[in-house]
């Protein structure tokens, strides 16, 4: 941003939320989070909001943007308990993101590539919604609502981020390391990014004259199988020790089984000159120590 400007980052909690809120003051701008934790509320510029919660209507700070990055993402959750899905996702964002908008601030709402349904690579940004489960249907409308705030208002949709932590993937890097077998869907595709492509990405928007859809994602789709093969071959492990299955196996239904995730990211690309990255070139940046220390304790073990 070319000038100091007061940010809200809605969900500063979150994995997004905490990393751009963080890149946001490293540039030197001030930031009010929300979180949904009381025992945080006055900390560090916190203000306590909760969307599942009706009093929700917190008084809202004047700002020049604000970040919607609190969702309820997790596709079983969100078949489980729409009403709630459609609380925190849907109604909440709609009334403050107004209210934000009446206020003078821009809004900009991050959102998925599971508002479509995903039977094939890089989806363009006008594609009409079609989305498989409630979390995509939720965000979806989410979308709709904000994109009728006008012109101060744009989305941004993302594709799967992986960080250094990302549960399944260290487990499977510490199995593969010590020759133990691996279960990986081979019908379910990612399109992983890095936190800070995101993070980017977003700072961009706000310099921007921004309005409407962006997306942002890797160069291409892979399959869970096709990683956890990659993994294999980087630490020197047999591609026999992983054993693809389908995720309809494990009681996921058809509808949530998103084959492609990968999105056209021309526009966003056009605006940030941001280019999308190779899926496995991710994986190697992001998981490269753990990968690494995997390996030499591997050898040091075998040395023995």
């Amino acid at each position: 941003m070319h000038k100091r400007v007061r940010a809200l980052v809605i969900g500063a909690d979150g994995l997004i939320g905490s990393a751009l809120s963080s890149a946001l003051g490293r540039s030197g701008h001030f930031v009010i989070e929300t979180t949904r934790r009381s025992r945080q509320e006055g900390e560090r510029n916190r203000i306590l909001l909760d969307l599942a919660d009706d009093s929700f209507v917190t008084l809202l700070p004047k700002v020049d943007i604000a970040y919607f990055c609190a969702a309820m993402t997790g596709f079983a959750e969100c078949q489980n308990d729409p009403g709630r899905a459609h609380q925190i996702n849907v109604s909440a964002p709609n009334v403050i993101g107004r209210r934000l908008v009446q206020s003078g601030s821009r809004v900009v709402l991050l959102s998925t590539s599971a508002v479509f349904d995903c039977l094939e690579p890089r989806m363009a940004t006008d594609r009409p919604y079609s989305p498989r489960g409630v979390y995509g249907a939720t965000k979806a409308a989410a979308e709709a609502a904000f994109l009728g705030l006008g012109p101060a208002a744009c989305v941004l949709r993302l594709t799967k981020v992986l960080t250094p932590e990302t549960p399944l993937v260290r487990q499977w890097i510490d199995n593969l390391g010590a020759s133990r077998h691996v279960e990986a869907f081979g019908d379910v595709g990612i399109s992983p990014l890095k936190v800070e492509h995101v993070t980017s990405a977003l700072l961009a928007l706000a310099e921007q004259p921004a309005t409407g859809v962006y997306q942002i994602s890797g160069a291409g789709d892979v399959s869970y199988a096709e990683l956890a093969l990659h993994l294999a071959r980087r630490l020197a492990a047999s591609p026999s020790l992983v054993d693809r299955c389908d995720a309809v196996q494990y009681g996921i239904s058809q509808g949530e089984v998103l084959r492609f995730t990968s999105l056209d990211t021309s526009r966003l690309s056009y605006l940030t000159r941001f280019v999308p990255p190779a899926p496995l070139d991710v994986v190697d940046e992001v998981f490269g120590p753990a990968l690494r220390a995997q390996r030499a304790g591997s050898a040091a073990a075998a040395s023995q």
